[in-house]
């Protein structure tokens, strides 16, 4: 580590080379220390890759720095934004053989701005390029899994370097944990006396030999700097696959004795006692059952399974029950008053067909599951980095078009890895999606593993697709032209399970998402891989049978079987639970005694004949979730919220259900409603993906708006997903101040309107629009002469 004020004194000399490692753009736009070459991080780490921060080929680290000008004996003083990543230069090149000395430069690149008389540049040096070579030394400071494995037997010091979320969460047995950024005070490193102090705390002492390892290489190497600034002299690192550790047949991470425990303090003090004598990192574990502490503390999300979507009469009914029984919030939150909008005793359907209810309490849990159990429900494995529940076509076996009867396909999926250890803690959930008709209706696009109609040799089975999802770094499934008969289809979850286990990242949870591994591979050589976990042979299909994509089930449908079956909106997904339970009820007397539910987080009944469809659409109940709503409310998705999401930075539910009534208000006034079937809202509380903001007409996740003046609540703004045409949207503004979001809808909307061609989509209509034009219509467009939303509409 060196001080900028040793840089200032130093940089004259030719062999002293300082390295920027930001982006290029910003080495060039926003300035550089003078004389300062660029080394992007993203030529030497790519963050995208499985792999993320391991070492580059040496030819390609070679090629680097031969491009900026160094030569294998020149004083090296990386900085830039962030100084974990310049820390992973120096030490790539440490264990390339770099000759000349290698410096961070403490504080990067503000400490250097700091100083009165020191300024940056956007001038570029004239350096010649140099010839380079960089091999793999052999006393570089890397360990193998046996160094490891003999450190755990007390031959070293472990040294977990990540977070103190992802220490508690899993780690290498006997590991210490150092995070860090424990290491610096406001960007630089704290004086030495206090780092001592901090090192001696945790058992890092001068003398031992310290092995260190992370889920990103970074820090870790900022870690390996410092101590070696300090004059520890035995420090290595460990890169490899650390899955062995992390994936253990620990009984805490058992679903099945999970549960037990959890029954057990439901008579036994409660939530409290669970914690204090479990420890609070079992709140972590709990999801594995379907338990998801939330942001009030000793409540819980309780998520309920429904496979493919299907619920029997009596199921719907019991969980209506138990949400107006127990999902009630207390008087601290409000009691019966703690939602404006819905009032207590609600739940939510979701967007992988299961359903959400909140204000749980670990003593009422065991007689949750016991009325559950007697219905045939589970909430294991709804959430947690499982097999997550299995997606379906939800007018599976009522559709005149459908190929193969998914039924007993979701069937044996979810009872095969319900309640399985072995497949209870994967690098991160695993998300399945099965469709039996030619419309793709359970978006296979965006599923880890999405299976969709095909034939071969006259058999009718599916097709796979694999890699999809959405979030940070989206992507849509890669088909891998495999054909997979109906009784295959479990055996290839469990292969593609064993496949993400031994190869997926465990520890880096910027990347251990199954779409990281197949956009590493490519799909070619994952299909390659696949085949040999897998105890059937990989046949190509003679034709694949999906010829659409439908967006949702609302309306009054005719079924094959001559009967009809009706979607009902569910704006949000959100119903009071007496609501749930009174559908159920009508589903059993009017139809089959059957529910099922949507991806666009709808309900479905089955089953009608003419007389009982007539009885059915002259319920009251259907006058708040019609068949027929106004396009804004039937396009409506939204995640759970600021309401009880630890994440969620904008409330969502109330807002968007308030929205889509007052903009369906507005669309019949100025005349567009009957254009338009559906206007898809999506709207994620967050930077995450719950309400597949991706895939809307309008996608929004949460932001904080600030200026100079004031700050608030915010939404980020993209604009034309359509996964029919495997397009998610672009997103094009950010930090819009939330109660503007309305009115930019409706200026976009009227833009649209206007511009479009006849039968253009408003996805085709805004790939044919510059982004510039849409930036220009979303922060300046007027809107049609009309009251703003908020206003009264008479």
């Amino acid at each position: 580590m060196v001080s900028p004020s040793w840089l200032e004194a130093h940089r004259e000399s030719d062999s002293v080379v300082a390295v920027d490692v930001r982006e290029r753009r910003d080495y060039e736009e926003l300035g550089h220390l003078p004389g300062a070459v660029s080394v992007p991080g993203d030529r030497f780490r790519d963050p995208s890759s499985v792999a993320a921060g391991k070492l580059p080929a040496a030819d390609d680290f070679a090629s680097l720095l031969a491009e900026a000008g160094i030569d294998p004996d020149d004083t090296l003083v990386a900085y830039g934004g962030d100084p974990a990543l310049a820390a992973r230069f120096l030490v790539t090149a440490l264990v390339y053989g770099h000759e000349g000395s290698l410096y961070l430069l403490d504080g990067g690149l503000e400490a250097w701005r700091d100083g009165d008389d020191r300024s940056l540049t956007t001038d570029v040096p004239d350096r010649e390029p140099t010839d380079y070579e960089a091999a793999l030394c052999e006393d570089a400071p890397l360990v193998d899994r046996e160094d490891v494995e003999d450190a755990v037997e007390g031959d070293a010091v472990l040294v977990d370097t990540r977070t103190t979320a992802e220490y508690e969460q899993s780690r290498i047995p006997g590991a210490v944990h150092l995070d860090w950024e424990a290491l610096l005070e406001d960007g630089r490193l704290k004086p030495e006396a206090d780092l001592e102090a901090l090192l001696a705390e945790r058992g890092i002492e001068p003398d031992e030999r310290i092995l260190l390892y992370c889920n990103t290489a970074r820090r870790l190497s900022h870690t390996f700097v410092v101590l070696r600034h300090l004059g520890y002299e035995d420090v290595a690192f460990y890169e490899g696959s650390l899955t062995d550790w992390v994936r253990t047949e620990a009984p805490e991470w058992d679903p099945v004795e999970l549960q037990a425990q959890v029954r057990y303090y439901a008579d036994n003090g409660g939530f409290e006692a669970m914690v204090d004598e479990l420890g609070e990192d079992v709140l972590g574990r709990l999801k594995l059952i379907g338990l998801y502490h939330q942001k009030q503390r000793g409540y819980f999300m309780l998520r309920t399974r429904a496979p493919g979507g299907r619920l029997t009469a009596e199921q719907a009914r019991t969980i209506g029950e138990v949400a107006d029984e127990f999902a009630t919030a207390p008087a601290e939150y409000g009691g019966p008053d703690q939602n404006p909008v819905f009032g207590d005793g609600y739940l939510d359907v979701t967007t992988r067909q299961d359903v959400q209810m909140h204000w749980i309490e670990i003593e009422d849990i065991a007689e949750i599951w016991d009325r559950y159990d007697a219905v045939g429900l589970s909430t294991m494995q709804a959430c947690g980095n499982s097999v997550r529940n299995v997606v379906g076509c939800p007018a599976a076996g009522l559709d005149p078009d459908e190929t193969v009867d998914i039924e007993p396909v979701v069937e044996r999926v979810s009872q095969r890895f319900l309640g399985d250890h072995h497949y209870a803690n994967l690098p991160r959930k695993f998300k399945v999606s099965v469709t039996g008709c030619h419309e793709d209706c359970a978006r296979s696009g965006i599923q880890d593993l999405g299976l969709t109609p095909a034939r071969k040799d006259g058999k009718d089975g599916f097709v796979a697709r694999v890699g999809g999802g959405l979030s940070d770094g989206p992507r849509v499934a890669s088909d891998i032209d495999l054909f997979v008969e109906p009784d295959q289809v479990d055996d290839l979850v469990a292969a593609m399970a064993d496949l993400f286990m031994d190869h997926g990242s465990y520890l880096d949870t910027a990347v251990n998402r199954l779409r990281f591994l197949v956009a590493e591979f490519g799909p070619e050589r994952f299909r390659e891989e696949l085949e040999s976990y897998a105890d059937f042979e990989f046949v190509e299909p003679d034709e694949t049978l999906t010829m659409d994509y439908r967006g949702d089930h609302v309306g009054v449908h005719e079924g094959a079987d001559g009967r009809s079956y009706v979607g009902l909106n569910v704006p949000t997904g959100r119903m009071g639970g007496d609501e749930f339970a009174e559908l159920a009820e009508l589903a059993d007397d009017l139809g089959d005694g059957e529910v099922r539910l949507t991806p666009n987080q709808n309900v479905l009944v089955p089953h009608l004949a003419d007389d009982e469809l007539e009885a059915l659409l002259e319920e009251p109940l259907l006058e708040r979730y019609s068949p027929d709503p106004g396009p804004f409310t039937r396009g409506i998705v939204t995640c759970t919220g600021r309401e009880f999401c630890n994440y969620g930075i904008i409330e969502t539910k109330n807002r968007a259900i308030r929205w889509a009534r007052e903009l369906d208000d507005w669309a019949e006034q100025v005349g567009i409603a009957d254009d338009h079937e559906a206007i898809r809202i999506h709207m994620s509380g967050c930077s995450a993906s719950c309400a597949q903001p991706q895939l809307g007409d309008f996608g929004l996740r949460g932001e904080v708006y600030r200026d100079d003046y004031e700050s608030g609540r915010a939404a980020d703004l993209g604009l034309g997903g359509d996964l029919g045409n495997d397009e998610f949207i672009d997103w094009l503004v950010g930090k819009i101040p939330i109660d503007d979001v309305p009115d930019v809808v409706k200026a976009t909307m009227c833009a649209y309107d206007a511009d479009s061609e006849p039968e253009e989509s408003f996805t085709e209509w805004t790939d044919r629009t510059s982004n510039a034009a849409l930036r220009e219509i979303v922060t300046e467009g007027p809107a049609r002469d009309s009251p703003a939303i908020g206003t009264e509409v008479t």
